[in-house]
């Protein structure tokens, strides 16, 4: 096997446990009892939360001393024609999944790889977590942050901006 081949495998098995850890993790967080019946106190909903069309928050995910930070935007939310981008901070990872086009792509190790082949696991993936966040959401109060705790894990949803302007190119590989 030629040294591209070893590496295209390496990153395969990386991009696939790493979706797997997170999934777990976004999994976990979303539950909203963790397990222990733990949930958040609501709040009065704001304006448009629930009903919007586009969204970008920051989500910090902290469980057993570990932190990690994933940037969401979206757009088309509710539609077959959502559109996601979720960069992972600590990883230096990118996905895209476009639901317009059908095509998704990962960013990792430096390269734009075309994952459109698992189109449908990462829209799964993805778009249930958009929508769990927006759910969220629902409970926040329309400034400042949302912070819950699951189980033992603690989630802070930050730098919220509802139906933002959000350029087309950011659903698109690199």
């Amino acid at each position: 096997m030629n040294q591209k081949g070893i590496s295209t495998l390496v990153i395969a098995v990386i991009v696939v446990v790493v979706i797997a850890i997170i999934g777990v993790g976004v999994y976990l967080a979303m539950s909203g009892t963790g397990g222990n019946g733990d949930t958040p106190t609501p709040t009065p909903t704001p304006a448009g939360v629930a009903d919007a069309s586009s969204l970008k928050f920051s989500v910090e995910v902290t469980e057993d001393g570990e932190t990690y930070t994933n940037n969401y935007m979206a757009n088309n939310i509710g539609t077959t024609d959502l559109q996601v981008r979720i960069e992972m901070v600590e990883y230096d990872m990118v996905y895209i999944v476009n639901g317009a086009d059908q095509k998704a792509w990962s960013y990792m190790a430096g390269e734009w790889m075309d994952i459109s082949s698992s189109f449908q696991d990462e829209w799964d993936l993805w778009s249930t977590s958009v929508d769990a966040y927006q759910d969220d959401l629902t409970d926040w109060t329309g400034t400042g942050e949302y912070t819950y705790t699951a189980g033992g894990t603690t989630v802070r949803i930050f730098d919220i901006e509802v139906n933002p302007s959000l350029p087309a190119s950011l659903f698109q590989q690199g």
